[in-house]
């Protein structure tokens, strides 16, 4: 674009005539420091849609795509897949660090194969991705965000083709922390104020990275650089505000809090999916887009495929299954009695027996914390499970 007009008069700038061109975003952010507003030159030859900019605008015709009940071949393909995954993301890193161009061509097939199988049930994908090592946090982080990005596009009617491009979005979007130190990366305990600056600088370097690859889509460009922006302009690197956020950003941030939140980091256990919930509930508004956090919770419920739930005759189980109808009512493996002690493991389908009389103590009480009476999910999705 040429800028052909400022806010401001051009001598309170240091920019040197008028009618410059912007040929990098380091312009855009040098602009950002002087103007709130400038107006460019339309040139109908040069001027490019939206959508080759790099901005996924909200589907016009919501895609649907018809629920099949996740079977034990679904969990296994599941499984393989996320380990494939999570095994590419880290060489991804390796690479970066090494400086060595990303396989593009690997990734995308990698979140292709994600998007056919959470389009078909979403339920598999989700349950597998529960397998986490917190000294591995930032490999599986990105996957996790990757798949919680599909199922959440899939919820909002996005295209097949869509999918892909927010999937892969998801998997890049922490790309940048490869360049950050590994002391600070995995230190156990909090960031002081340096570590911390250090750290923010990954959104830049996610950029930087990316800019320099071959067949990179520049969705995936903003939302490394931009998903720690937030809709009150408090965020990082920029403290861009709403109007500068594009749809596929957002997505992505709001994936990548969920995340962050129910995870085991170096420094803490990981909390439940409802205390993430109240945290984006909570910022809704002023950091996170309303409409799209009321599509999360929707698309996610109470209780998503791996929360560890405490029941109200005091039973605790893991949710193998969600209802799609009644979201409230899913399907839980039970794995300790009303006595909390280990028990003979069955699966309740809640939608089965609510309402039924003297089967209210099987009914969901509270979602706990992953951990909870020894209760790992991670060691029921490697054992592998027959919930069919």
């Amino acid at each position: 674009m040429r800028i052909v007009e400022l806010d401001r008069p051009w001598t309170e700038t240091p920019f040197l005539f008028q009618g410059f061109a912007i040929e990098s975003v380091e312009h855009i952010e040098e602009l950002g420091k002087y103007c709130q507003e400038v107006v460019v030159e339309f040139d109908r030859e040069e001027w490019m849609p939206p959508t080759e900019r790099g901005v996924l605008t909200a589907p016009s015709t919501r895609a649907t795509f018809e629920y099949h009940a996740a079977t034990p071949r679904d969990y296994r393909s599941a499984g393989t897949l996320v380990s494939a995954s999570q095994s590419l993301t880290r060489s991804l890193m390796d690479d970066v660090r090494l400086g060595k161009a990303i396989d593009i061509k690997e990734i995308k097939a990698t979140v292709s194969s994600a998007v056919k199988s959470i389009i078909d049930s979403p339920d598999a994908m989700l349950w597998m991705q529960k397998v986490r090592d917190r000294s591995e946090y930032t490999a599986e982080h990105c996957v996790n965000v990757g798949l919680l990005a599909i199922t959440f596009g899939r919820h909002l009617g996005y295209s097949e083709a869509d999918l892909n491009t927010i999937g892969t979005a998801g998997m890049l979007h922490d790309v940048g922390k490869a360049l950050t130190p590994i002391e600070i990366l995995h230190k156990d305990g909090a960031l002081n104020a340096e570590e911390f600056l250090i750290m923010r600088n990954h959104t830049t370097d996610g950029r930087n990275i990316l800019i320099g690859q071959p067949d990179v889509d520049p969705t995936w460009v903003d939302s490394a650089y931009s998903h720690h922006e937030a809709l009150d302009g408090t965020g990082y690197p920029r403290k861009i505000k709403a109007n500068g956020i594009t749809d596929l950003t957002r997505i992505i941030t709001i994936c990548d809090v969920y995340d962050a939140i129910t995870s085991d980091r170096c420094y803490r256990n990981g909390q439940s999916s409802l205390r993430a919930m109240d945290v984006l509930n909570r910022e809704a508004g002023l950091k996170f887009d309303t409409r799209l956090v009321e599509e999360f919770v929707r698309c996610m419920g109470l209780y998503p495929t791996g929360s560890v739930v405490e029941l109200r005759n005091g039973a605790h189980g893991i949710v193998v299954g969600t209802n799609y109808r009644n979201r409230r009512l899913p399907r839980v493996l039970v794995v300790r009695g009303e006595d909390q002690q280990p028990c003979e493991e069955r699966v309740v389908d809640l939608q089965r027996v609510s309402g039924v009389e003297g089967q209210e103590g099987l009914l969901i009480r509270t979602v706990v914390p992953n951990g909870r009476l020894g209760i790992r999910v991670e060691e029921y999705v490697r054992r592998g499970l027959n919930i069919s």
